[in-house]
C-alpha cells in the first residue's frame, strides 16, 4: 500500500491538474505492536480490527474516488468516547459495531461484532451511541475486514493504472 501511495500521489497532479491531499498509510512500529494491541483489547475491539491495530495504523486516502480515512485506534477510541461513532445499529439492522472509517462523503465504514461484515452507513440518525438506520442507508461493502482492505487495494491499483494510462497517452503523442 506504502508503494501504490507513493505512484499515485507521484503522477497525481499531470492526470489531475491539482496537487494531491496528504496520503498515509500509518504503520505500527515492530517493537510496539503487541503495545497496541494490548490497548486495543481493553477498548472492546472485535478480533479482526485488533489483528489490524497491532500492524496499521491510519490510513488517509482523500483523492481515492470519495476519499477514505481509516482512524488509528487511538483516534477510533476517542470518537467512540465523544459520540462521535455508533456502537449500536438498530432500524433496519440490529448489531453492534465498531466504526472504524469514514468516507468523503459523511458515510461510515463499521465493522459488525456479529457477522464480522463491514457496513457502508450512508442514512440514518445518531442518537447518543445508537445509528438508527434507514433501508436505504447502509450496504454490506464487505464480508469482512480483510476483504475490504483488499478492495481498498485494489481501487488503490485501479488508479494508479489508470494514471500511468493516462499519462502514457499524453507522453505518447
Amino acid at each position: 500500500m506504502e508503494l501504490l501511495v507513493s505512484e499515485f500521489m507521484s503522477g497525481f497532479e499531470a492526470v489531475h491538474g491539482y496537487p494531491p491531499g496528504e496520503h498515509t498509510v500509518g504503520l505500527v512500529p515492530a517493537g510496539e505492536s503487541t503495545a497496541a494491541a494490548e490497548a486495543s483489547a481493553g477498548r472492546g475491539l472485535p478480533g479482526p480490527l485488533l489483528d489490524y491495530y497491532g500492524h496499521l495504523g491510519a490510513v488517509a486516502l482523500p483523492d481515492l474516488d470519495n476519499g477514505i480515512w481509516i482512524d488509528d485506534a487511538a483516534s477510533l477510541a476517542a470518537q467512540v468516547e465523544a459520540g462521535d461513532h455508533p456502537t449500536r445499529l438498530t432500524g433496519t439492522v440490529d448489531d453492534t459495531v465498531s466504526v472504524f472509517a469514514t468516507d468523503g462523503g459523511g458515510g461510515m465504514y463499521a465493522l459488525s461484532h456479529t457477522t464480522g461484515s463491514v457496513y457502508h452507513l450512508t442514512a440514518g440518525a445518531l442518537v447518543g451511541s445508537t445509528y438508527d438506520l434507514d433501508e436505504a442507508g447502509y450496504r454490506i461493502a464487505a464480508e469482512d475486514l480483510w476483504s475490504f482492505l483488499e478492495q481498498l487495494h485494489a481501487r488503490l491499483t485501479s488508479a494508479v493504472e489508470a494514471q500511468q494510462a493516462a499519462l502514457s497517452d499524453v507522453h505518447g503523442r
